[in-house]
């Protein structure tokens, strides 16, 4: 619950000039989202108050009815229950300027209950080319096809659908195209071709991948007052393309510049928009050096799942540090930042406010809204591995395990509920179970990283070192930079290493990894433990030392310790003898 200081500090941000009534947000009154599975909703950040769906209900019905009515009053007594969580805790943040909210108070509202919407925003189709490690089925058909294995969506969008559109899009000051990749997707174009034969010149924004320059896309560009916004989450090609997969990140550079010369010659805007998460914030000064470079804004978008790409799913200890990080990249990078130097410091201090604790209770509640509202069509179900991981944190293996079996075999992450399975099984010493599910997991998905590094580990506690050093290699060759699989291999393959003797390439694994993970104090422990039988004591104490900085009382980091000094005791008694 927002404090009335917060909530008048919020409003002392905003301006609200040629609104007839006060409210948290003017979504509902100007805004209708169109969503993959013919759901409408206010906005995309609220996904869990539904207005209606259009295959049962018509538009009339949809922006004069009782669902749209209730979140009206909700937001006009600023209360944010009704799903409105992430802007919520935005401005619990003090992050005003980066709030959701503010997209929908250009324009104006001339009544409770306006005649017509000003916005539409539409994601019609779930057609697209990649499949970017954040991304689900819902939104991109690929990752449906490949990752889920689930059919194709049901086309919702039908000639009833459409007939009824025609009287609305003359009303719209503004029409946004979402995706999928909104350039693939059939029902976008029919879209932009009634608003053509309509004369009309709506304001349009597209949101594109960058992947798409042809003639259809030419001639909206050219018939249509058309803003656009290129998604890139990455610097380099390879991270970009470790994360959003299928994508070549020349060609959509190539691409970025065409649509920022034709939205320079129209007189419209371009932006890009990038997900900061684990895999790219290392890059996230770079990235805004290239829109510096191409002279446009950057906007973020936050990400809280899947909890393996969010910042703000990480323990505070790493959240920290790699705030800390952030903050002497930003101090070298903010001569060159002429337009976006603020957004870099604000990312900064969300992120601090999350590892100080400041905002825990509302990032776990976006944890727990996002679990509800990212389902596939089938119902696959709510997500029970990042849940059971926490319990496995907590040491509550056995309460862990009761959540993971929970995950139905259609869920889309049922293979990695077995690998959890496996891991939770062999923490629990039920070795075969463990042997087990790991040959289940990777009979379902063999080009997966995560239960080859489990059966690493497996084989590390069993001590058949040259198997485990085959698995861990196998994961590290699976494994992806875009996710947490390839900190996690070299993790094991590091340990295992250690464990063969071999302290030289030990010691060059757990550097890296270091680097990958550096709040992590697991890995600073793994890494104390290969100095030590290196015969580098002091450095083991460091790492011993640093662990616990990091998280206090970890039972093998204390051990580490006692070793150490222990050794080092024994020493100066020899010598003092």
């Amino acid at each position: 619950m927002l404090s009335k200081p917060q909530l008048d500090a919020y409003d002392l941000s905003r301006s609200v000039a040629g609104k007839s009534l006060r409210s948290a947000c003017y979504a509902p009154y100007v805004s209708l989202y169109f969503n993959t599975l013919g759901e409408v909703i206010a906005c995309c950040k609220n996904e869990s108050f539904v207005l209606g769906n259009v295959a049962a209900d018509g538009l009339d019905q949809i922006w004069n009815g009782g669902r749209i009515e209730q979140l009206r009053k909700a937001l006009a007594r600023y209360d944010f229950g009704a799903g409105c969580g992430q802007c919520e805790w935005q401005i619990h943040s003090g992050n005003f300027g980066g709030v959701y909210t503010r997209i929908f108070e250009e324009f104006a509202v001339d009544s409770p209950a306006p005649k017509w919407p000003a916005m539409m925003e539409f994601t019609l189709s779930n057609t697209c080319n990649f499949e970017c490690v954040m991304c689900y089925g819902e939104l991109s058909s690929s990752i449906r096809g490949h990752r889920e294995g689930l059919p194709p969506l049901p086309r919702v969008y039908d000639d009833r659908f459409f007939a009824d559109l025609g009287k609305y899009l003359p009303h719209l000051r503004r029409a946004k195209f979402f995706g999928g990749e909104p350039f693939l997707a059939q029902e976008n174009f029919r879209v932009f071709e009634m608003m053509i034969a309509l004369g009309l010149q709506t304001q349009c924004h597209v949101t594109t991948n960058g992947s798409i320059w042809n003639d259809r896309v030419l001639r909206v560009l050219d018939h249509l007052p058309t803003s656009i916004s290129i998604s890139l989450d990455g610097a380099t090609a390879a991270t970009f393309e470790s994360i959003r997969v299928n994508g070549k990140f020349d060609q959509v550079m190539r691409n970025a510049r065409r649509f920022r010369e034709h939205c320079r010659q129209r007189g419209t805007s371009f932006s890009i928009t990038c997900c900061l998460m684990r895999q790219n914030w290392r890059e996230f000064g770079q990235m805004l050096l290239i829109a510096e470079e191409l002279e446009c804004d950057a906007w973020v978008n936050t990400v809280i799942n899947p909890s393996s790409c969010s910042l703000y799913t990480l323990p505070a200890t790493e959240a920290l540090a790699i705030a800390d990080l952030m903050e002497t990249d930003l101090a070298q990078l903010a001569p060159q930042l002429k337009r976006n130097l603020s957004i870099y410091a604000s990312e900064i201090a969300n992120l601090r406010a999350h590892a100080k604790g400041s905002l825990a209770g509302e990032v776990e509640q976006l944890k727990e809204d996002r679990k509800e509202e990212r389902r596939s069509v089938e119902g696959a179900g709510a997500d029970h591995v990042s849940p059971a991981w926490e319990l496995a944190g907590a040491g509550k293996f056995e309460e862990a395990l009761a959540e993971v079996q929970k995950t139905s075999e259609n869920n889309p992450r049922y293979w990695y509920s077995l690998a959890l399975r496996a891991h939770l099984y062999r923490r629990m010493g039920q070795i075969e179970k463990c042997e087990a599910q790991i040959a289940e997991c990777i009979a379902l998905t063999p080009r997966r990283a995560e239960p080859y590094a489990e059966r690493a580990w497996l084989r590390l506690s069993q001590q058949r070192i040259a198997e485990g050093i085959a698995d861990a290699e196998r994961s590290l060759e699976l494994a992806s930079a875009a996710d947490d699989s390839q900190a996690a291999a070299l993790h094991v393959l590091g340990a295992l290493l250690s464990a063969s003797g071999e302290s030289a390439r030990a010691l060059e694994v757990f550097a890296r990894v270091k680097t990958l993970r550096p709040g992590n104090p697991f890995i600073r422990v793994g890494y104390g433990w290969a100095q030590l039988k290196a015969g580098r004591p002091d450095l083991a104490l460091d790492e011993a030392e640093s662990a616990l900085g990091l998280s206090a009382g970890i039972p093998d980091a204390i051990e580490l310790r006692r070793v150490v000094l222990g050794s080092r005791h024994s020493l100066e008694t020899e010598a003092a003898g």
